[in-house]
This record gives structure tokens, sequence and C-alpha cells, in this order.
């Protein structure tokens, strides 16, 4: 039996992509728990598109920040009548929370007041107990340990329409030859590595493993500008396919052989849908925010120096690590993915 009893669940995270992800992984543990329950998700659009087909989630309530103060409106008339037996509040924000106290719960169910920030613990009734600073993902998995399913290592299950699959497989058809994706640019160049090594990296493997390499993504600046940058590098065509459409990512990087991601959003997709995935890290901690239970060892790891392995994590980042990481390594593991994962 669960710890608290619930027949109506609302889980509060907005954003961003990778959360969504550790969000969808915890979710699929809390159907284990409660079964019959009509679990419900507050998020934004955006999350929204890249969780909208999944079957344990009964109803998401959509929260579009864009539209300012019409936005909380809309939420507070939403949920007027709306009542909940217990409340998950996963996201550590002032919006978060403030949504929280529209949220109508018996139970509210918040993180520890040490890994609490903007006032997060004063919005909370219950909290998870104390622990250090793990994966994100597996701090979200803390919540089920404290309602009652322990040992759950997570499962995501992205589903697909039939039309989504139809067009996936013309896409790849098209191009000819297995293809390798390319996550280029993030939210923060400090976490972006350099357009020669991508580009030296897309011709080794256009030249020698006769595969095409991809560029994906969504449609900003950044993105832009490093994808022309890479083209203008390479000897080889990279396909570009920089655009609005989440979905239309989330296949790609599922019918490629091999993705390789810096630390962003697509990363957390690509290693979700079970993609053997390149990972490149620098700036911020693999340990924290890397891969999660899976290709660890794709991982290009210039953060942690020697003796550092078994430090507590922290929220510390460590600027200009991202130009250390060569070509040849990320080749390297490219190479190991395609010998472990694919050609079995």
């Amino acid at each position: 039996m669960p710890e608290i009893s619930a027949n109506k669940i609302c889980i509060i995270r907005l954003s961003a992509l990778g959360d969504t992800v550790h969000t969808l992984g915890m979710i699929n543990g809390l159907r284990r728990i409660y079964p019959e329950a009509h679990l419900a998700w507050i998020l934004q659009p955006i999350s929204y598109e890249l969780v909208k087909h999944q079957d344990n989630i009964d109803r998401f309530i959509l929260f579009d920040r864009s539209k300012g103060l019409k936005s909380w409106r809309k939420l507070a008339k939403d949920l007027n009548k709306e009542k909940f037996d217990l409340v998950l509040m996963l996201q550590v924000s002032i919006k978060s929370s403030l949504i929280s106290t529209i949220v109508r719960g018996d139970v509210k169910l918040g993180f520890d007041f040490r890994r609490s920030r903007e006032m997060h613990w004063m919005f909370a009734n219950q909290r998870i107990p104390h622990r250090l600073t793990q994966h994100a993902q597996a701090q979200y998995l803390e919540f089920l340990d404290y309602l009652g399913l322990e040992d759950y290592s997570g499962e995501w299950n992205f589903r697909f329409t039939e039309q989504e699959l139809a067009w996936r497989k013309d896409f790849f058809e098209e191009l000819g030859r297995p293809a390798i994706s390319f996550v280029v640019a993030t939210s923060n160049s400090h976490k972006d590595w350099h357009a020669s090594g991508y580009a030296q990296v897309m011709d080794y493997i256009d030249k020698n493993l006769d595969m095409q390499p991809m560029i994906v993504g969504g449609p900003g600046k950044q993105e832009r500008a490093m994808a022309h940058e890479i083209c203008r590098l390479c000897e080889s065509h990279p396909v570009v396919d920089l655009g609005d459409s989440l979905r239309q990512t989330m296949l790609q990087l599922s019918g490629s052989l091999i993705a390789v991601s810096p630390d962003t959003g697509p990363l957390h997709i690509a290693v979700a849908l079970n993609v053997p995935t390149v990972s490149l890290f620098g700036y911020s901690n693999p340990r924290r925010c890397g891969p999660f239970n899976r290709f660890q060892d794709l991982l290009v790891d210039r953060f942690t120096d020697s003796g550092e392995e078994n430090i507590p994590i922290t929220r510390a980042t460590k600027k200009g690590r991202m130009a250390l990481i060569s070509p040849e390594e990320v080749i390297e593991k490219i190479e190991l993915g395609l010998e472990r994962y694919v050609r079995k």
C-alpha cells in the first residue's frame, strides 16, 4: 500500500525539456503506486509537446507563462472546482510554488529545506527527507521512495503515433544511409563545443564510416549560427534540419544510430529513447545532469578532474572546459557506441 492514499494527484513541473524527461520517468513509476488514480500534470506548452501522447497521464493542464497575468487567471479558472489528494511539487522555483497555492490539495509534497530555494519549502506541508545532491532524475525518484516505491530506476516509454512513425520511416529512407545526429548548441554558450570540432567529427563519419551526419534541434539563433559555421568548415555535407517541431526532433533522434549532444534537453530525450548517446560535458557536472543510467561509457567528461569522482555533487560549473574536448575523443566514443550498441 502507498504511504499516502490518493485518488487524484497533481504534478507541478513546468519546464525545461530535460526536467520534463525526468518528470515522465517519475510519473511512470507513480502509476505503479497508484494504478487507478487520476494523474494531472501542470506544464508549459513546449513540455507538453514532448509528452502529449503518453498513456500514464490522464490530464494535461497547460500554463503558458508568455501570456502573463492571463495565464494565471486561466489556471485559477481551470482549477476552481478541483481538489487533489496529493500534489507533487517537483520544481524549486517561486513561480511553481505560487502555482501550488492555486492548486488545492490535502498533501503538498516538496523537497526538504536544505535543497529548497526561493522559499519552496514554505509552500509544502510534507517534504521528502534530506539526501545529498544526486542526479536530477534520481532526486525526482526520491518522491517515489517516500510514497512507497523503492529501487525504481526509471522508465520513459515515449509514445509516437502511427503517422509520426510513417514520417520517420520516409525521412530516413530518403537519407539513403544510416544517420548520426548532432545537437550542436544550447541556451548557455558555456555548454557548447566548438564548430571546428563538430566539423572534423562529421567529416570523419562521412568519409570513414559512410554514415550521414545530421544536425538537429530548435530554430534558435545560436543553433542556426553554429550549424552555418559547421557546414562552412565541413568538406562533407551534413543534413541540417532545425525547425519548430519538437516531435520531429524526437523522431529524428529516435531513428539515428548514434546521437551526439552537449548538456541540453535533447540529450536526455535521446537517452530516454534508448539511442546510444555520446554526451559532451565540461561546463556542468555529468553526475548531476548527464545521461541517467545509460551510456555512461559514451560520456566525454572534461568536467571531472582526477580525484573528484566521489566528492559530493554540487551545482558548481567550470568555464572553458568544453574547449578541452578533442575530435579524436568524440570519434572514439562514436565508434565505441557503434560497436557496443549497434553492431551487436
